[in-house]
């Protein structure tokens, strides 16, 4: 997997998982050829840690968001302060936000409510949105219609979809991020929906700490396993890793506004001790 660059468009790194090792999960991932990263915000004090993070390590970026599950705690004020956290030139999108009527941690009405202040907000802020959508496809698409010709850009971020569901975004304009879950036996949908997608807007995640790509599935996921992803991707797209891998990062940096920084140099590890946000 040496002499490639791959681009890891969702992760929570501040997260207490990597509290004890962030130094070395960077430096697996450097060695897997994993230099840049988006880490991603799910609440105000997240997204301050998200920046943190990225502020320390060169190629890395933030996104400050809300995640759904915690709608109900959100004040009114909440979402100008993300905004003005978006300002912030590492922050290249408004997320991770959107609606999760799986799990209905938070009321429905109140997760559309703050869905609509989280969209408008981005839509001021002219950055690009990272959706979390589960159980919720038709009213997350019907939310996204509203303001599509307002966004700066729309990502479904761990599509798990089905094929169908995958071409409803795709009308929108949406571009896609497969997870780990692409890996998985039972997943013969998702690599079905990766293989209809544009190839100009197919992205890979890894969601750390969640879902762990096949042969690390049940462990704790981190960016350094995306090399097993732009594997099964190459399979699923009938090219190499490497082709898969360049695809991905080029249409992430694309996306993200990050062209013209696809010359900078390799991010290296922190020291020990340093970068791990609680």
């Amino acid at each position: 997997m040496t002499g490639m660059e791959i681009f890891d468009t969702h992760c929570h790194l501040f997260m207490e998982e990597f509290g004890a090792d962030l130094a070395e999960v960077l430096r697996r991932a450097r060695e897997a050829g994993v230099t840049r990263m988006v880490h991603v915000g799910l609440d105000l004090d997240t997204s301050r840690k998200a920046l943190e993070l990225a502020r320390g390590v060169p190629g890395h970026r933030a996104a400050v968001g809300w995640h759904p599950h915690d709608a109900r705690l959100m004040a009114p004020s909440d979402p100008g302060r993300l905004a003005a956290l978006a300002a912030d030139p590492l922050v290249v999108a408004f997320g991770e936000i959107g609606l999760d009527f799986y799990r209905d941690l938070s009321p429905r009405d109140t997760q559309l409510k703050a869905f609509r202040s989280l969209l408008e907000a981005a839509c001021g802020a002219g950055k690009p949105v990272v959706i979390h959508t589960r159980a919720a496809y038709g009213e997350t698409r019907a939310e996204l219609s509203a303001f599509r010709d307002s966004l700066a850009g729309i990502l479904i971020h761990c599509f798990t979809g089905s094929p169908s569901e995958a071409a409803g975004f795709l009308e929108l304009g949406c571009f896609l991020s497969f997870p780990g879950t692409l890996t998985y036996k039972n997943a013969a949908p998702v690599r079905e929906a990766a293989a209809l997608a544009p190839r100009d807007r197919i992205m890979i995640e890894t969601d750390s700490p969640y879902l762990a790509p096949v042969p690390k599935r049940s462990r704790r996921n981190e960016p350094a396993y995306l090399a097993y992803l732009v594997e099964e991707l190459g399979k699923v797209l009938g090219i190499t890793a490497s082709e898969a891998a360049a695809l991905t990062t080029a249409n992430a940096l694309r996306f993200f506004g990050l062209e013209s920084a696809a010359g900078e140099s390799p991010a290296a590890p922190p020291a020990a001790g340093q970068g791990g946000a609680r």
